[in-house]
């Protein structure tokens, strides 16, 4: 097995692992992706409006779960993105 197929490989178990993980987890690694910048989690090319939606949809989660320290972090980059639309 070559090094690209290795990688492959562990790539595909990756996404199969977080398509398999709880909800829970997925929306902890989107709010850290987005608060923490990883993989410019916000800074790629999509339009302003569907990274709006996106954020509302991680704030959304939080809020059900009455998370709300995470909830004002969300609505305080939501608000950086529209600013930076305008």
């Amino acid at each position: 097995m070559d090094e690209l197929e290795e990688y492959e490989n562990n790539e595909t178990k990756f996404i199969k692992k977080l398509h398999e993980s709880s909800r829970e987890d997925m929306m902890e690694l989107i709010y850290s992706s987005i608060v923490k910048d990883k993989m410019g989690a916000l800074k790629h090319g999509a339009p302003i409006k569907e990274k709006i939606e996106g954020v509302q949809s991680v704030l959304n989660f939080f809020k059900e779960r009455e998370e709300y320290e995470k909830c004002e972090t969300l609505k305080k980059l939501k608000d950086l993105v529209i600013m930076a639309g305008d």
